[in-house]
């Protein structure tokens, strides 16, 4: 802290074995609650980094990301992205974000399990626009 010149302790280090995973799974979207597990991992200051599993053939279930931005980047696997009314496919090395106030699923409709990367943060401003590509 500098403006006490003391020393401050935070969280900056969290090994992937130590994450505690916890089954997030929706029954009414007809998952068991171990088809979707969630770990946090760090929380600096105003975001939150975690992780997210989806297994084979299973959905995160419809979610509203309220004020959050959602940036996520897939780390194994491949899943389907509906955001609003766009679909799209997001495999390993690929990362997108989910605007504020947005709905969206994450579908894995492979027979492997998906893991993805996420990092939230709150942010009321304006999005950048791009125009539509004309084809």
């Amino acid at each position: 802290d500098t403006n006490t010149n003391r020393e401050v302790v935070v969280e900056c280090f969290a090994p992937y074995d130590d994450h505690r995973w916890v089954n997030i799974g929706k029954e009414r979207d007809g998952m068991a609650p171990d088809a979707v597990q969630y770990a946090r991992a760090l929380r600096p200051p105003y975001h939150l980094l975690s992780f997210l599993r989806i297994k084979g053939h299973s959905t995160k279930g419809m979610s509203c990301t309220d004020k959050n931005t959602m940036v996520f980047v897939v780390l194994e696997g491949e899943i389907t992205v509906i955001l609003h009314t766009t679909q799209f496919n997001a495999k390993k090395g690929d990362s997108f974000y989910i605007p504020p106030k947005n709905y969206y699923n994450l579908i894995n409709q492979k027979a492997r399990e998906a893991e993805l990367s996420l990092i939230q943060f709150q942010y009321d401003g304006p999005l950048p626009t791009v125009q539509p590509s004309s084809g």
